[in-house]
């Protein structure tokens, strides 16, 4: 169900400011991690209950009712996995909370807006690891892209892949995080986790550097939109952007669906062969042995 909003209502939500929006209120007690994932969700929640008309900043949360949440609770059953659609109902929950506590709704409307049962049914596949020809395949797929989206999937891959990262740490990588002097890559903990550091091999290096040399060096997030048109859009890859992309490279290739989870397990089920990347330690204490896995960069592939 699409609820008819009044322009004027979503203006006014759009103008509202950062310490009284429920949206921007629930998004601030969040961690940076937690906070990136339920961005992504509250921005579909929007697009589905307006029809695209409005994003999570624009939408006005305070006039969602109960036969509004209900009807997109039967919309995100039906098109996620049980365990995505809750967590989606989790940030709309938690905004809802946040319109209550700005009274914006009553105590009666908010209970009855959030009285959603969880979402069940069965779990979505679980990853497996590709094989050599699988991966080759994949990167093949994206060599004959010429747009700039074929050598930024390269580049993700190589990450996924080459240092088993998961799409979150991919997406939250800033241009920053890459040291191009010592070919290194740190993906920043959550608060709890130290940082980590990959260094990259010459084909990680050169998966990266044929990324970087058409997204350019602006400093801002290290993987980029790339529209139909081929122009790469100066904003965050989001998590969803990345899974996208791999079950789109995967049909170009002529393979089953794959996921960034598959790619990750990929790695762990080739030790120890060459590397992509390589962990190292932040500090100099015991060297720890390297993780190691077959390259997915084009110049790694062995020849057929």
């Amino acid at each position: 169900m699409t609820i008819g909003f009044e322009s004027r209502d979503i203006e006014l939500a759009r103008e509202t400011p950062e310490d009284k929006h429920p949206a921007a209120l629930y998004l601030a007690q969040l961690g940076p991690g937690s906070r990136r994932t339920m961005t992504e969700a509250l921005q579909k929640i929007a697009r589905y209950l307006s029809e695209g008309r409005c994003d999570m900043r624009s939408l006005p949360w305070s006039a969602l009712r109960i036969e509004h949440t209900s009807a997109l609770r039967t919309r995100l059953a039906s098109e996620l996995a049980p365990a995505t659609a809750n967590k989606h109902l989790a940030a709309l929950r938690g905004v809802l909370k946040q319109v209550w506590r700005l009274g914006m709704i009553s105590a009666e409307d908010h209970q009855r807006a959030i009285d959603l049962p969880a979402v069940h049914g069965p779990s979505p596949r679980k990853s497996r690891a590709l094989s050599q020809e699988e991966l080759r395949a994949l990167v093949a797929a994206c060599e004959r892209d010429r747009s700039p989206a074929g050598p930024r999937d390269a580049a993700l891959f190589a990450l996924l892949f080459g240092a088993g990262l998961r799409r979150a740490e991919v997406a939250a990588l800033d241009l920053a995080d890459f040291d191009r002097r010592t070919s290194t890559i740190c993906v920043r903990g959550n608060g709890t986790k130290p940082p980590r550091r990959f260094t990259a091999n010459r084909e990680g290096l050169l998966a990266l550097e044929a990324w970087l040399a058409r997204r350019g060096v602006a400093p801002g997030p290290l993987f980029n939109p790339v529209n139909k048109g081929g122009r790469i859009e100066i904003r965050r890859l989001s998590e969803q952007a990345i899974y996208v992309a791999c079950h789109k490279r995967a049909t170009e290739a002529g393979l089953p669906p794959v996921s960034p989870e598959d790619l990750r397990r990929s790695l762990l089920a080739s030790k120890p062969r060459g590397s992509a990347m390589r962990k190292v330690d932040p500090v100099p204490p015991p060297a720890q042995s390297a993780v190691t896995a077959p390259s997915t960069i084009p110049t790694a592939v062995p020849s057929t």
